[in-house]
């Protein structure tokens, strides 16, 4: 048999076998500040961040909605997380996190760390520090029944 049949053969062998199991799963999380408070936001709910966006008031009957961003040809309510969470909010926000079909604004990015496994009581330790992790869906809730 040549080298050339028993590189293909190797090949076709990566494909034909089941993949080796992987080590524990792993939850990418990004580490955000607000109000100098650490928080953390799993990267799997977030499409894209963006700093130092133009956000446009419009009129709500929730102080949460900051107006609204142009993003890829479609309007964008664009939140403010503090305020969500029931946070003070002291300064304008300068990040946005995007999430399905809205945008979250925040104080800080601080870094990106991960973890085998997501407590119970949704709170992390990192750093010596407790992240409440951030869930975009209950935050806006009461948004949505207001």
């Amino acid at each position: 048999m040549s080298r050339a049949s028993e590189l293909r053969d190797a090949f076709d062998r990566g494909f034909a076998e089941a993949p080796a199991p992987s080590a524990a799963a792993r939850h990418e999380l990004l580490r955000i500040e607000l109000a100098g408070e650490p928080y953390a936001i799993a990267l799997a709910d977030i499409a894209s961040l963006h700093i130092d966006q133009k956000i446009v008031p419009v009129p709500a009957h929730t102080p949460a909605l900051l107006g609204v961003i142009a993003m890829r040809g479609a309007i964008v309510p664009v939140y403010d997380l503090r305020l969500l969470l029931g946070v003070a909010a002291t300064r304008p926000p300068r990040w946005l996190a995007i999430a399905g079909a809205n945008a979250f604004a925040f104080d800080h990015v601080v870094g990106h760390f991960s973890v085998t496994e997501l407590p119970p009581g949704r709170v992390i330790q990192h750093a010596g520090r407790m992240h409440p992790l951030v869930d975009f869906g209950v935050a806006l809730q009461g948004v949505m029944h207001a």
